[in-house]
């Protein structure tokens, strides 16, 4: 059995980490471990991260703290923004590229395809 302590007190304590000084992907506040084919882990960061696809499977985003603008990239080219706070999930379909933006700083709960992941600072291929 697995059991994490994520209510708003440890969310609250947990740093953000400024995405801008980075050159990696920061690690996750709690140890990820698998669940079903999927990483599962707890991000707090301020800043943009790298777009992202993934063609394993969907993506499950949990906002606990703060918030980001999702973007997602349709198939056709065009993009849908939603502005995503505390307590809200969203999930992210496969195979579209997206980002989050979240310049005033996010804590969320992410659940991730193990496999099939690709990451690119620069704007995703159209």
């Amino acid at each position: 059995m697995r059991v994490q302590d994520l209510s708003a007190e440890t969310v609250a304590r947990m740093d953000q980490v400024d995405l801008a000084a980075l050159n990696a992907e920061p690690d996750s506040e709690i140890e990820v471990f698998d669940f079903h084919g999927c990483g599962v882990g707890v991000s707090a960061f301020r800043g943009r991260p790298p777009w992202e696809i993934h063609s394993g499977g969907d993506e499950l985003l949990l906002i606990l703290a703060g918030q980001s603008r999702l973007t997602v990239l349709d198939a056709d080219g065009g993009e849908t923004v939603r502005e995503l706070t505390a307590g809200q999930l969203v999930v992210v379909p496969q195979g579209h590229w997206h980002s989050n933006d979240a310049p005033a700083g996010v804590t969320m709960l992410w659940l991730t395809p193990a496999s099939g992941n690709e990451h690119s600072w620069d704007a995703p291929p159209s």
